[in-house]
């Protein structure tokens, strides 16, 4: 049989061992929840924007106006025609300078 002065060393490290294998689990803990961070954090800025949609109905059916638009056109055919003008404006401006 143990001592009392035994048992209360024995419980002694046991608290020991209990308490860094919960500072260990803490540890893991923190290094799951910085992975999930930035996941986090897109969900959040959706969420955040699907708010702001639903409280501006005129501007979601602008954008579904110039989707349409667009889609009829070719956005490619657009995208292209915007880029030369502003290729040509840049050049104009330079040669007015």
């Amino acid at each position: 049989m143990m001592g009392s002065q035994d048992q209360l060393l024995e419980i002694a490290h046991r608290k020991e061992r209990l308490i860094a294998r919960a500072e260990a689990q803490r540890v893991a803990v923190a290094a799951s929840f910085r992975g999930l961070q930035r996941p986090i954090g897109m969900v959040d800025s959706g969420l955040a924007a699907a708010r702001f949609l639903g409280g501006h109905p005129l501007l979601v059916a602008a954008i579904v106006a110039t989707v349409t638009i667009f889609r009829r056109r070719g956005l490619v055919a657009v995208a292209g025609r915007a880029f030369s003008a502003w290729r040509l404006v840049r050049a104009v401006s330079t040669w007015v300078a």
